[in-house]
């Protein structure tokens, strides 16, 4: 009886990991994580790509700063010269050193918004509290800080 007891709850417990695992996959925010490929449809917009030695592909825009970081300084030169991103209105891309970024200052896990335009993402920012609008040199210092 006490077994039956005890894997019925060890069942429960499963499923219920299972359904906190779906959840998060089903969030719409792009996982921090190096892709094989350029992203494409929605997941563009969160998107950064560069060539290091060869093309590098990245869900979020965190990703690749993050990644910048452990580069060489060669290969750091090569990042900032290559690196683009995709403005999150219109999917246009942006030199990363021309973008111009919207961070949410409360949540960290919310991903990093490009913008081809300083007023769009003021606009934006203006729309959604908390956040604070930066160019890539302000990005690079407060991430890497």
């Amino acid at each position: 009886m006490l077994n039956k007891y005890i894997i019925t709850i060890l069942a429960v417990f499963s499923i219920s990991l299972l359904g906190l695992t779906n959840a998060a996959a089903d969030d719409s925010t792009p996982a921090c994580s190096r892709l094989d490929q350029k992203a494409s449809g929605d997941m563009l917009k969160y998107s950064l790509d560069a060539v290091v030695n060869n093309p590098v592909f990245f869900a979020g825009i965190y990703c690749g700063v993050r990644y910048r970081k452990e580069l060489c300084a060669m290969e750091m030169v090569n990042f900032d010269i290559s690196a683009t991103v995709y403005d999150y209105f219109t999917a246009e891309k942006i030199g990363i050193g021309k973008a111009y970024f919207w961070l949410d200052g409360k949540n960290k896990d919310a991903p990093i918004l490009a913008f081809r335009l300083k007023e769009t993402a003021e606009k934006y920012g203006a729309e959604h509290e908390g956040g604070v609008i930066l160019d890539y040199q302000g990005l690079t210092d407060k991430l890497l800080k």
